[in-house]
């Protein structure tokens, strides 16, 4: 029989085995706790992609490759997302560049306010231009609809559009996404900032789905519940380089049934004969124009012809010259008339004013303010003054219309001289001397009335004068 020294012995032991099994299970569960990040601050964020994958609760969360966290909810939701029109994808970060749709989104206009909007998907293309209505601005399509301009492409880049530019598109603001909801370190917030992107990569070929956000270097960082903008994953870069390549596949075909097209019409025997009969057609053309041969070749050929036309073209040009000095004299002359008026209504207004003075006292300045009528008369005269020089201002602006009509429809081949210029048939009209001389006669009749109008004016400013 053991003694009781032996075993107080024996106790002590078994109570020194316990309590070392005991600390060395704790330091397991530290151990464990500390691996698995129990033991440190966490934090919530969430990221919505339109495909997660094999995303589930507990997937694990990486910063730039390192684990920092996990999937904690994946959920279904319908979500309208914010944004501005006027800075959405547009112009510099220091400018106040917002980037707050994905980059198969555009910001679409959500309210009477000008910075009001929603992010929204373009419809799918339909393939059928008559589903489409044309427009040239924002403001030519209906509620619901956004105009898919050049520079509406230029400024989203990531929005796909098989159509062409210039349509009124459909678009859709409801978004159906699955939501992330993720539990990530605390301490790594530092390193997300809100031009950090959260994505779905794979590690290996064989390995699971994670979600990988990326380093941001905006000087904003997020806060807890910020949601964080997503990329397309592998599988839908994929799948959009497949549409991509199926769509030149088509064109490709298209083309190829064209060129088939193209190929049994050149080996068909009726295309060829009447490709050879164009030859021969063109052939003796040719040959009459060489030689003389044939109404157009004698006419080309005709010396007495060539000498007539090319006299008919300098004279017409000649004549367009003319007009074209004749307006401008009488732009100039108009103008300095108008300048003239504006220096005697100057005039009138000084003095006016003078006799208005209350200093003075001439027998005209009294004339003038007596109550007798000789104050309202000046003032009528003065007001008559001034709408005749508007008139004459508004005359000067309808002439001088007229006359950028005019040379716009010459250099447009447009109008009588346009088409007298651009069509040769009435060149051989003007061949016949009678012609050039009732032209000229016309040209002198009108400097006649120009120079009479002239001597008139000359003869009556001295009148004025008196």
């Amino acid at each position: 029989m053991p003694t009781r020294q032996e075993q107080r012995r024996v106790h002590a032991i078994v109570a020194l085995f316990a309590l070392s099994f005991g600390a060395v299970t704790v330091l397991s569960y530290v151990t464990i706790a500390i691996s698995e990040g129990l033991l440190v601050a966490k934090t919530h964020l969430i990221a919505d992609f339109r495909d997660a994958g094999s995303i589930g609760e507990n997937t694990d969360i990486q910063l730039a490759g390192k684990k920092i966290g996990k999937v904690v909810d994946v959920s279904f939701i319908t979500q309208r997302y914010p944004c501005n029109p006027l800075t959405e994808d547009f112009g510099h970060p220091y400018q106040g560049r917002t980037d707050d749709c994905e980059p198969w989104m555009f910001c679409a206009a959500d309210g009477p306010a000008p910075d009001q909007g929603v992010c929204a998907v373009l419809e799918v293309f339909s393939g059928h231009s008559n589903d489409y209505v044309g427009c040239d601005g924002p403001a030519s399509c209906e509620t619901g609809q956004v105009c898919v301009t050049q520079a509406f492409r230029q400024r989203y880049r990531g929005v796909r559009w098989w159509g062409q530019a210039g349509w009124c598109v459909v678009y859709d603001a409801e978004s159906q996404r699955i939501r992330i909801d993720m539990e990530v370190n605390e301490s790594a917030l530092q390193y997300i900032r809100t031009d950090s992107r959260a994505s779905i990569v794979l590690n290996g070929i064989l390995a699971s789905s994670r979600v990988n956000i990326s380093v941001g270097t905006s000087d904003e960082i997020v806060r807890e519940g910020d949601r964080l903008q997503t990329i397309p994953s592998l599988m839908e870069d994929a799948l959009e380089l497949k549409d991509h390549i199926d769509r030149i596949a088509d064109d490709v075909d298209r083309g190829l049934l064209g060129v088939s097209a193209l190929t049994d019409a050149l080996t068909d025997e009726a295309t060829k004969a009447d490709i050879d009969t164009i030859k021969l057609h063109v052939a003796e053309l040719q040959r009459q124009v060489r030689e003389a041969d044939g109404l157009v070749g004698a006419v080309l050929h005709d010396p007495d012809t060539r000498s007539e036309i090319s006299q008919t073209i300098r004279a017409t040009r000649d004549a367009m010259l003319a007009t074209q000095d004749d307006f401008d004299a009488l732009e100039a002359r108009t103008k300095r008339t108008i300048r003239d008026v504006d220096n005697a209504k100057g005039k009138i207004d000084s003095i006016l004013g003078g006799l208005q003075d209350p200093n003075n006292t001439s027998l005209l300045a009294v004339l003038v303010n007596d109550d007798s009528g000789v104050k309202a008369d000046a003032t009528r005269l003065a007001n008559n003054t001034a709408e005749s020089i508007g008139v004459g201002r508004e005359a000067i602006t309808d002439m001088n219309a007229a006359l950028g009509e005019v040379m716009q429809a010459l250099d447009k081949r447009e109008g009588t001289l346009g088409r007298l210029i651009a069509d040769p048939k009435p060149l051989y009209h003007l061949k016949d001397p009678a012609t050039l001389r009732r032209v000229n006669v016309i040209k002198g009749l009108a400097r006649w009335v120009i120079a009479e109008d002239e001597r008139q004016r000359e003869a009556a400013q001295p009148e004025a004068e008196d």
